[in-house]
């Protein structure tokens, strides 16, 4: 961090931080962090907020934004450092706000991360105790992300933290070579031919066998791409070639990717379910690696390009029990599980914001036999658990799986059994809407 000569130098107990200006510099001891991992602290009933600090450090830094009620401040000097604390790798590290924790300790990211994810469940919270077995860490704390987004207008670039203004960064080390080799590439032009095309937002993604993709992230038809990756099934050691859609979702985890796989799919292996129902599937990743221990698995996904890449892994893996349906999770899933064996498997994986309520009411009026849910932000999960375990769950295990290492963000995956004490009702089934309408990729054996 550099120590430039202020133009304004003070301490935060000596002046009226409405006067203060961006550039102007100011030494403040930071208490807490707030819920995206800044470090923040309140005087004159302002929110002070600076990114890659640690609570109890004194930070000296600039203004770079000071709002009504939030001023935000990038560290220069780190006066009292917290032990903690290590060198980040990135030069744009506390700017950028893609990364939170390049300045904490791999294993103290793990710790913050575990104990941000118990705070979540409240102590009448009905999980608990919570059977929660611990956070798995990366094995690649850096070099593992295997897709970024650039934005424009102009020369594209990453969002600063807490601004309007882009960082135009020429490296990215949480990236895996191939990606960040092609920002580096692309930096030495400015990313011209974009530019020149006026596209706003540019992807770039590689699988772990090198295959890559440079172009927009909405693409026109003729520019649709497709990705091939390689996989070895962590339960059977099969090697498996996936077709990847460079332009929906895709884990962004390229080293963590077998371990998410492991801990969603054996659940499965060991329930052994006559039907498996994937929900918000994707191109169908847990049901691919679930087909071989479920007799019949169902994936049901709106995105046109994923069911493509579901296809495209049905026909040539040959996989003769595994169906999709082209639809919206909560226009099909409550007839589905209306009508599934008792003997039935339920996997969902949903955006950040959790499940939708009519999607949990569908659950709670026809509750599959087994459950996982795959989740990606620990506070719509508790959320969501909150509802589904107060009578119709047990949940019966929890783990974290730091797929992105420092960042704020971490993976779970729980598994649920129904309640013995819950009964199906007669009218449940007789309600239900018929699902001869599914969408098959391929003819299943029933």
């Amino acid at each position: 961090m550099g120590t430039d000569a202020p133009t304004t130098e003070v301490n935060s107990a000596a002046i009226d931080l409405k006067q203060l200006r961006p550039g102007d510099w100011l030494t403040v001891t930071v208490d807490r962090f707030d819920s995206k991992y800044l470090g923040e602290t309140r005087l004159q009933g302002k929110t002070l907020l600076v990114p890659g600090s640690l609570p109890g450090e004194t930070i000296r830094g600039q203004v770079l934004r000071n709002w009504k009620r939030c001023l935000v401040l990038r560290p220069v000097e780190i006066l009292t450092p917290d032990p903690r604390r290590v060198e980040p790798h990135c030069q744009h590290f506390a700017l950028c706000a893609g990364c939170q924790f390049q300045h904490v300790d791999y294993a103290e990211q793990l710790v913050i991360k575990r104990s941000r994810l118990e705070s979540f469940f409240e102590p009448e919270h009905p999980v608990q105790p919570l059977p929660l077995r611990g956070i798995i860490g990366s094995t690649h704390p850096y070099a593992y992300r295997n897709s970024i987004k650039v934005h424009g207008p102009g020369e594209p670039g990453f969002w600063q933290v807490k601004g309007i203004d882009m960082l135009r960064n020429r490296e990215c080390p949480i990236c895996v070579s191939e990606v960040e080799d092609s920002l580096k590439q692309q930096r030495e032009s400015g990313f011209q031919e974009f530019v020149d095309r006026n596209v706003l937002n540019i992807l770039i993604r590689a699988t772990s066998i090198g295959d890559t993709y440079l172009g927009p992230e909405q693409p026109k038809a003729d520019e649709v791409a497709w990705l091939t990756e390689a996989i070895a099934h962590p339960l059977t050691e099969e090697s498996l070639q996936l077709v990847v859609p460079a332009h929906a979702f895709w884990q962004g985890s390229t080293p963590m990717l077998p371990r998410l796989i492991e801990e969603a799919v054996r659940p499965i292996r060991d329930f052994a379910p006559e039907l498996l129902i994937e929900t918000y599937c994707g191109m169908g990743l847990f049901g691919i690696m679930s087909a071989p221990f479920a007799a019949r698995v169902i994936g049901v996904e709106d995105h046109p390009l994923a069911i493509e890449a579901a296809r495209r892994n049905q026909t040539h893996l040959q996989l003769p029990n595994w169906e999709i349906i082209h639809d919206k999770t909560e226009n099909r899933l409550e007839a589905l599980l209306a009508e599934a064996p008792e003997r039935t498997s339920l996997i969902v994986d949903p955006p950040r914001s959790g499940l939708p309520k009519k999607v949990l009411k569908q659950i709670l009026r026809c509750p599959p036999q087994h459950l996982v849910y795959v989740s990606c932000n620990p506070e719509s999960l508790a959320r969501n658990l909150n509802k589904l375990c107060r009578e119709t769950f047990q949940l019966q295990d929890i783990v974290g799986i730091d797929l992105f290492p420092q960042t704020k963000h971490l993976e779970c995956v729980c598994v649920l059994q129904r309640r013995e004490s819950w009964t199906r009702s007669p009218e449940t089934s007789a309600s239900a809407p018929a699902t001869d309408t599914a969408e098959p990729v391929a003819e299943t054996e029933d």
